[in-house]
């Protein structure tokens, strides 16, 4: 399947845990389901013009809710994370929140 890079990233993670490792040179992001490591790869070269180390992916289940109001289940979407490793010299400055 051919997906644009603009369409594989879809969002940085920002957390406690996703900050504290982006001191360390490790990124988090979510990702589109369909696309696999290389994919990613090539869309984060696009994006941001930096080559990563490494990519680690994981898949999220999505979770069955149910709507109270309407006695209805709800499936909710999956989720793909992205854990993307740079080099030491290398930072995305879009993502730096100062403290």
């Amino acid at each position: 399947m051919l997906i644009n890079p603009e369409q594989i990233i879809i969002g940085p993670i920002i957390t406690e845990k996703s900050l504290m490792n982006q001191e360390k040179g490790v990124y988090s992001f979510w990702v589109n389901v369909a696309a696999n490591k290389n994919q990613i790869a090539s869309a984060f070269k696009t994006v941001f013009g930096i080559k990563p180390l490494s990519i680690n992916t994981l898949t999220s289940k999505g979770k069955l809710k149910t709507d109270w109001k309407k006695r209805t289940p709800i499936q909710k979407s999956d989720r793909k994370k992205a854990i993307i490793t740079l080099g030491k010299d290398q930072k995305i400055e879009l993502l730096n929140i100062a403290k």
